[in-house]
């Protein structure tokens, strides 16, 4: 898969995000945030939300990840390794593939690991946080 194809879906889903009003931050983890992708790396793409919307947002999670891509493939993954975050692995049909982690409020600080490149950050929550490798 092409690294301009990757750079595209980055940019759709920082509009999607900045474009929906219940995303209070979100960003860009993984091989790409840390500067370290390869042709066989996948988009590590995260949301966060008021702990009161997430289940709204949640619910819609499917929609929003159409309103950035293409999906042939969802699946989501509630619970993930028992950390007490969701997310959704995704294909979309240009051949990106990766994983959106779902995190409100009260939970965010599980739902990452290392380096990351703010897209969103509507009240600055994402301001100085490092996310310490799992």
């Amino acid at each position: 898969m092409s690294a301009e194809a990757y750079l595209a879906a980055m940019e759709r889903f920082r509009t999607a995000a900045a474009a929906d009003d219940l995303v209070l931050a979100a960003f860009l983890g993984g091989s790409y945030a840390a500067g370290r992708a390869t042709e066989t790396s996948d988009l590590d793409v995260y949301v966060i939300t008021k702990r009161e919307d997430y289940g709204a947002f949640w619910e819609r999670r499917h929609a929003f990840v159409a309103a950035w891509g293409d999906p042939v493939s969802l699946e989501d993954v509630v619970d993930f390794e028992g950390l007490g975050f969701d997310m959704v692995l995704f294909e979309f049909r240009d051949g990106v593939h990766g994983e959106l982690a779902f995190g409100h409020t009260d939970n965010f600080m599980v739902i990452h690991g290392g380096p990351y490149e703010v897209y969103v950050d509507r009240e600055g929550l994402l301001d100085g946080v490092e996310f310490p490798l799992l």
